[in-house]
């Protein structure tokens, strides 16, 4: 079964206290790597984005006619300062957005689909479910002439990737003072006693990342070692959340003072919001993913959604650089405080394989943690 088999998989995993439909503006961590410095990077960078826009006079054109667009995003902590930055460039076209873990906008949408009262336009989240949505047949073909400024690999499908992101182990540094912490993946295996009802973790059926997660450990690992990763949380009376936000804020208060993992797109929020956290690599290495954007094949605004893309792959890349984390232009540096890519021990896996996988791994998952 390939990537389009979970297409119509992923409606069964619906959850009624995800937030969907929640307009989260109100509750953004607004916050840059150290604030002096991010306020320098984004004046140097945003001074430059007029001669960076790519988009062409016509499709502005025909986007502020429409005025309006609906961006469904699954980067919960960034698609906030995208939508705005977006907004203050086109002034003329009002801008909308909800966001929510991965799989849990994914199912927003197949259900609003479904139903014939589909409002998104344009569709940004994780790899995973862009190309779910796109071999289901709701993505459609058009390729941004801002791609020219990329490596070609960005295009997949008629999805377009707009940045990358690795998970890897954090841990709140003031609760944890003197105690053990993880140093790889599995080490939750055989978790010390210190670290019961200290750690959080997030559900893979909500979030598309913690899927990839749970993939990519039980393609490098296999199925016994991961199991015992899973149970060694299990022992440790873990806090399972829906989303990754939801985790995050548990490590940063230091209610739950570990986390599985942090992704390096909220890391940055946490840091430069004074958050006492330490990072690291696992010894068995990162995990790496890629964010996606495509236009949605129904798309009432497609005009305006085909400029949201042109948007994330010029001015849109410089938002990310100043939030501090890897756009995927050609020539974008590293994020502040974080190594070069090359410099990352990364732990490949095989993202169409899991999706074919998907519906299996979740139910073993289940089986493994008790969580129904």
């Amino acid at each position: 079964m390939g990537a389009g088999g979970a297409s119509s998989r992923r409606r069964r995993f619906e959850h009624p206290d995800s937030g969907e439909g929640t307009n989260v503006k109100s509750s953004i961590q607004h916050c840059t790597w150290p604030a002096r410095l991010a306020a320098v990077v984004l004046a140097s960078i945003f001074a430059m984005s007029g001669a960076a826009r790519a988009a062409d006079p016509a499709l502005i054109a025909a986007a502020e006619q429409e005025g309006q667009i609906v961006v469904y995003g699954g980067d919960i902590s960034e698609t906030p300062h995208q939508v705005k930055r977006f907004m203050e460039l086109y002034p003329k076209i009002k801008a909308t957005f909800v966001v929510a873990g991965g799989w849990q906008l994914y199912n927003r949408y197949m259900s609003e689909f479904s139903a014939g009262q589909a409002v998104a336009d344009v569709f940004t989240n994780v790899e995973d479910t862009l190309l779910t949505l796109d071999a289901g047949g709701h993505i459609a073909p058009y390729r941004p002439d801002a791609a020219k400024n990329f490596p070609a690999d960005i295009l997949v499908g008629n999805t377009v990737r707009t940045k990358l992101g690795y998970a890897a182990l954090v841990a709140n540094t003031d609760q944890m003072k003197g105690l053990p912490v993880p140093d790889d993946w599995t080490s939750f295996a055989t978790p010390p006693k210190a670290w019961e009802d200290r750690i959080a973790y997030v559900d893979p059926r909500g979030s598309s990342v913690a899927f990839m997660v749970l993939a990519a450990l039980v393609q490098n690992y296999g199925e016994e070692k991961t199991r015992q990763i899973y149970l060694g949380l299990k022992s440790m009376r873990s806090e399972v959340s829906m989303n990754t936000p939801g985790s995050v804020a548990k490590v940063v208060s230091g209610e739950r003072p570990l986390m599985m993992y942090i992704l390096t797109n909220h890391l940055g929020d946490a840091l430069r919001n004074g958050a006492p956290l330490e990072f690291k690599i696992p010894a068995s290495g990162a995990i790496p993913f890629y964010f996606s954007a495509g236009v949605l094949k129904n798309a009432r605004h497609p005009n305006a959604a085909k400029l949201y893309l042109e948007f994330m792959l010029s001015e849109g890349q410089d938002v990310i650089i100043s939030r501090g984390e890897y756009a995927l232009r050609n020539g974008a540096p590293a994020p502040q405080g974080l190594p070069p890519l090359d410099k990352v021990k990364l732990m490949h896996f095989d993202l169409t394989k899991a999706l074919a996988d998907q519906k299996k791994l979740i139910a073993w998952w289940q089986d493994v943690t008790g969580i129904q």
